[in-house]
């Protein structure tokens, strides 16, 4: 795909369909998981059999098909993981854990391909930033937040602060390759608030030292060494360009903002009102904007698959924080209040950079991420051990 040759079906999707048709055979066995799985599909199949019948054309059946796999894989992967996480328990979660570190070190690997010369940059112009040789390089920033936070989570969980401090320093520095305000804010970000956990008037020790540590030493480290290594790049030159073109919510939101306006507008004067409801399907809406989407999840979701779409995301964004909310009050469920925090983050970062809930790449890993809440210690060993003593 990067040199242009364009097959019926890329490696990439052919792979992926492959493991969303794996998992949709496995839900054969879980008909809650299989009924949940087939109403949504319908739903979001809906505007492209509309659009078909409108217009008497099958020719962009395939690739509509590919795009709304997209926005369902996360939800087939949660399923998944849900079962998995409820069956094998604690060894499932260790299993788990080496499938997250191993899918880290080949992410950071890719993107460090560049320091040797290999692989590709995250934007052609000026060789700004690495990608290696994964394609879809504006979804390797939030991958790279949702793998660096379930690691730096289980290490802070541990008590390995050292190991936390040393990660976090790694994965900030990986974002900062890649070359995108996602990949370095996001991970900067995420790092401050997994200690902090939900808001409390308790005071301990370790706060106070990690409040000094982290707003005295660690963010003004970090932040100098961006500035440094920006400034030795080709993304300060960008940057600035963009900064001195553009008003400051054009240049933090990249254009998106412009993207939105056009978008739009063809929405309001351009789709009929049944269209506006269900949607026209990803291949028309991208063909009525030239091709040019939004990039923020929520705004390409309301103008490909209407207000149905959104409500789909909506929906299941509310049924993952009220379980969150709910599992978040017994500390028996280890993930629960971690996997809130990235509720929150990974929406954030959908509002403003997009490729959350439409990628591909992401899905399984998201799937998975928001499927730890279902994690149940057990305390049984520890109960005993304690009435013994």
């Amino acid at each position: 795909m990067q040199k242009g040759i364009n097959l019926p079906i890329s490696i990439g999707q052919f792979y992926k369909f492959i493991i969303i048709v794996l998992l949709l055979f496995r839900f054969l066995f879980r008909p809650k998981s299989l009924f949940i799985s087939v109403f949504f599909v319908l739903i979001l199949i809906l505007p492209t059999v509309y659009q078909i019948i409108k217009q008497g054309d099958v020719t962009f059946l395939f690739s509509d098909i590919i795009k709304i796999s997209k926005y369902l894989a996360p939800l087939f992967a949660f399923l998944f993981f849900v079962d998995y996480i409820k069956r094998e328990g604690e060894h499932g979660i260790k299993i788990l854990l080496k499938l997250i570190q191993f899918s880290y070190i080949i992410l950071i690997g890719n993107v460090f391909l560049k320091y040797v010369g290999l692989g590709y940059p995250m934007y052609e112009y000026g060789n700004i930033g690495s990608k290696g040789f994964i394609y879809a390089g504006n979804e390797i920033s939030a991958l790279l937040v949702i793998l660096s936070a379930i690691i730096a989570y289980d290490l802070w969980r541990r008590g390995e602060n050292l190991k936390y401090f040393l990660f976090w320093g790694l994965t900030f520095f990986a974002g900062l390759t890649v070359g995108s305000k996602t990949g370095s804010i996001g991970v900067l970000v995420i790092f401050l608030l997994i200690p902090l956990k939900r808001p409390s008037f308790r005071i301990s020790l370790k706060k106070i030292l990690f409040f000094f540590i982290s707003f005295f030493a660690i963010i003004p480290a970090a932040l100098y060494f961006a500035w440094f290594y920006i400034q030795d790049t080709q993304l300060y030159i960008r940057l600035d360009y963009f900064y001195k073109k553009s008003d400051f919510l054009t240049f933090i939101l990249s254009n998106r903002n412009v993207f939105f306006e056009n978008a739009h507008k063809n929405y309001i004067e351009e789709y009929s009102l049944l269209e506006k409801i269900i949607g026209i399907g990803q291949t028309n809406y991208e063909s009525l904007n030239n091709g040019q989407i939004v990039e923020i999840d929520m705004a390409d979701i309301l103008f490909s698959l209407g207000i149905f779409g959104l409500i789909y995301l909506f929906a299941i964004t509310l049924f993952l924080l009220i379980q969150a909310f709910r599992f978040s009050t017994n500390r028996n469920y280890t993930y629960s209040k971690f996997v809130l925090l990235m509720i929150f983050v990974l929406f954030g970062i959908s509002a403003t950079a997009g490729h959350i809930y439409s990628s591909a790449m992401i899905a399984v890993f998201m799937g998975l991420l928001f499927a730890l809440m279902y994690f149940k210690k057990d305390v049984s060993n520890e109960e005993l051990n304690t009435i013994d003593r």
